[in-house]
């Protein structure tokens, strides 16, 4: 999938697109390391777990095994930890991130820097690996998918939630002629922006999303991914800002189940806006 400018993404599990993904890659780490993103803007989003607010995460609760080794991926400062052994017995956590400054002083867990991609452990070494809000943010899903996998053990579950991506537009994505919503374009007086504000979150995203469901529901899988997120061009920060795959679940179990390990995969949680979807592996 090459870019265009009513398109601008690349597939990255197409070889020809790696170097520019790579750079891509190496931004968003920088952007992650150096901005606020962990220490102000998203900081107390993942903590006192209640219904309402955080009922993927509380559904995913009574699918984790008590006394599993579990490995969480993207742990930000590792506040889920707490939320995790609160409600599962005998939890055994480990959370990898970027950078151990987010954790730094804290003994109650086992945390360890790293990439998603690039995962420190042996093969088959934890019973449940788990992400929350972060396979949308890698620029690389399949590679963290082929990590994630390879550290689970054998009858292991890989957890994943993640914004629904099918059915919403990514708010790192430009609309119209800039970044930003319909109605306060038309406030500023931008009517032009206005009009292709519309056209574009109400006929060209639905039609993109609709012809890649059609070809998900075929098996295949492509991994699109934003090149030019709004993150890295403005330093004021929104929700989801700095999102690049436009994650879809069953572009993950299209992926997966080429494994001949892959047992099955199941939605266990969907609102308007969110999925949470278990892989099994035998």
């Amino acid at each position: 999938m090459n870019p265009t400018p009513s398109s601008p993404y690349l597939s990255s599990i197409e070889p020809a697109n790696k170097d520019i993904l790579i750079h891509l890659q190496q931004r968003m780490s920088n952007y992650y390391l150096t901005s606020p993103y962990h220490r102000d803007w998203i900081k107390g989003l993942n903590v006192h777990w209640q219904k309402g607010g955080h009922d993927a995460q509380l559904a995913m609760c009574e699918l984790i095994p008590d006394g599993a080794s579990l490995l969480e991926v993207g742990c930000g400062d590792g506040s889920a930890a707490k939320e995790i052994d609160a409600r599962v017995q005998e939890i055994n956590y480990t959370g990898v991130d970027l950078s151990s400054d987010m954790w730094e002083g804290r003994q109650d867990f086992n945390f360890i820097a790293s990439q998603a991609e690039k995962l420190p452990f042996s093969s088959s070494t934890f019973d449940v690996v788990l992400s929350m809000f972060v396979i949308e943010h890698l620029v690389f899903p399949s590679t963290f998918l082929d990590e994630a996998w390879r550290v689970l053990k054998p009858g292991g579950i890989l957890i994943t939630i993640a914004p629904d991506f099918d059915s919403n537009a990514m708010p790192s994505e430009k609309i119209g002629f800039s970044y930003g919503n319909g109605r306060d374009k038309l406030a500023q007086g931008k009517l032009f922006d206005t009009l292709m504000t519309f056209y574009d979150s109400r006929v060209r995203l639905p039609r993109m999303r609709s012809k890649r469901r059609k070809q998900l529901q075929s098996g295949s899988f492509f991994f699109p991914v934003f090149i030019q997120p709004r993150c890295l061009q403005f330093s004021e920060f929104v929700t989801d800002c700095d999102a690049v795959y436009p994650v879809c679940s069953q572009e993950i179990v299209n992926y997966l189940r080429q494994n001949s390990d892959y047992k099955d995969g199941v939605v266990f949680y969907r609102d308007l806006s969110t999925f949470g979807l278990i892989l099994t592996k035998y």
